[in-house]
């Protein structure tokens, strides 16, 4: 049976820094037996971690972790372990228990060997499965409604003003749809991992245990021969690196402020190369891997 190996790979930042996105290999001379996507969530509380941001330290957090963890860990006993070495960062870090703004971030994690994914949050899932030579694709895009309806809201306030005769730079400099949804968007994280939240209830990783519904599992099939991760800073889990790049430059050329097909609760500052940081990761089998 062929082995599993990495034959993409990218993380950029959406502007100058290293950004909040981190890939995570685990490779032990005998091909991947773990790989992970993680997307740091934007840090809304203001808070100064040592010059770090919120959502790089809970991603560095989450890859140290998922190092950590035994080969047989069940998808259970993994979220649960992350959860509890947030929660303890999350005391270093002096957050109050009650409050919900703490650092966090979102994964999606393959465990090829074991013919297993999951994930938590809006992070890109696909999968390859071979037919003949060619591979038919299952994609699973990762959304959150309360991230819909913001992207919405905030699309339609830009759509008025710029019918009202407001210049698309302007609007790029200072983004006021953002700050209409502002109030929103720092309020969201009532919504995470609570069972009781309704249609805009979401998972996230924060320290706080997070609910079965929000912890998604995906199966690979005997005939899975490749397997894509990627962060919400690409438009979907693209078939490889070349492909998610093109998708996405067509898309910000188009719409730099976000508010058409692919609209955003940001959109692109004036000074970055996109609206958000960005990582992918392809697995394929030794076998069909090019």
């Amino acid at each position: 049976m062929p082995d599993w190996r990495v034959v993409e790979r990218a993380v950029l930042a959406k502007a100058a820094g290293h950004g909040e996105d981190r890939l995570l290999v685990l490779d032990d001379g005998r091909g991947v037996r773990c790989a992970a996507v993680i997307d740091g969530v934007t840090d809304k509380s203001g808070r100064d971690f040592g010059g770090a941001s919120g959502g790089a330290l809970a991603a560095d957090c989450v890859a140290r972790t998922l190092a950590a963890l035994p080969a047989d860990v069940t998808v259970g006993e993994a979220v649960a372990s992350i959860t509890a070495e947030l929660a303890a960062l999350r005391r270093t870090w002096a957050v109050p228990d009650d409050d919900l703004r703490a650092p966090a971030a979102v994964a999606a994690v393959a465990w090829p060997r074991r013919r297993l994914a999951w994930r938590v949050g809006d992070v890109h899932l696909a999968v390859g499965r071979r037919d003949g030579g060619r591979l038919r694709w299952d994609r699973h895009v990762g959304g959150k409604l309360i991230d819909t309806v913001l992207a919405g809201a905030r699309a339609a306030y830009l759509h008025c003003l710029l019918l009202e005769g407001e210049h698309p730079e302007n609007l790029a400099a200072t983004d006021p749809g953002r700050a209409l949804i502002r109030p929103v968007l720092e309020r969201q994280a009532a919504l995470a991992n609570r069972d009781d939240a309704g249609p805009f209830g979401y998972g996230v990783l924060d320290g706080r245990p997070v609910p079965e519904r929000f912890v998604e599992t995906f199966v690979l099939p005997q005939d899975a021969w490749e397997v894509v991760l990627a962060s919400d800073g690409y438009l979907g889990p693209a078939q490889n690196l070349v492909t998610a790049e093109a998708e996405l430059r067509a898309s910000l050329r188009a719409d730099r402020l976000r508010i058409m097909d692919h609209a955003a609760t940001k959109g692109m500052a004036p000074d970055a190369r996109s609206f958000d940081d960005r990582a992918y990761l392809r697995l394929s089998r030794e076998e069909y891997a090019v």
